[in-house]
């Protein structure tokens, strides 16, 4: 029998999907006049496995959307990287404090294997969206998906244990694990790498 906590994640899981769909179908229906200005703010980039995309000390002047491949969202503490986010195709990969205030941030974003992402300036955005009123609606639905991300990271460690949200990860990108480090998948279910070592002979 499913334990709440699986159900609760399910839900949260199922409104950020709903989330993604309905940012890119707004996207989609988008004027021709609105869709060209936002195609000229955005750029495709390639980066090869162990890129940074950020690197501390950096403002983050853009937003990832992670088009191919995986990336992953760390930072630095007493010479350990604590891994605190995992992206993978068609999530948005950001340093939203530093992103927010237009301030150097402690992130770095990398690439676990190499990645395609579409690449949104923040100063560029923002002047477009003076100028055509459908783009502040998009920033507000980034806004939102970003507030459902935090709600859905919440209930998954106050209500599922390492090894569900373990296995989160392995449902969510079956043909992806085995390109993540152990110690990367560690860091970011918060456990040693003998926990999860545990956690995979068991499984």
């Amino acid at each position: 029998m499913r334990g709440q906590s699986e159900f609760l994640s399910d839900i949260c899981s199922c409104t950020m999907l709903l989330y993604i769909h309905k940012i890119f179908d707004f996207v989609n229906q988008l004027d021709e006049v609105t869709a060209t200005e936002l195609q000229k703010i955005s750029l495709v980039k390639n980066y090869k496995k162990g890129d940074l995309l950020l690197r501390a000390g950096e403002v983050c002047h853009s937003n990832f959307v992670i088009e191919k491949g995986i990336a992953r969202k760390y930072y630095v503490h007493n010479d350990k990287e604590i891994t605190t986010e995992i992206y993978f195709e068609k999530e948005v990969a950001v340093s939203l404090d530093s992103y927010i205030m237009q301030k150097p941030g402690k992130d770095y974003v990398e690439a676990l294997t190499d990645v395609s992402v579409i690449v949104v300036n923040y100063a560029k955005f923002q002047e477009a969206k003076k100028k055509f009123p459908e783009l502040v609606s998009l920033d507000l639905m980034f806004m939102e998906y970003y507030a459902v991300w935090f709600e859905k990271r919440l209930v998954e460690y106050q209500t599922m244990d390492a090894t569900q949200r373990y296995l989160k990860i392995i449902e969510k990108s079956p043909h992806y694990i085995q390109n993540i480090p152990l110690t990367i998948i560690a860091s970011y279910l918060g456990i040693s790498l003998e926990t999860l070592s545990r956690i995979r002979t068991k499984i």
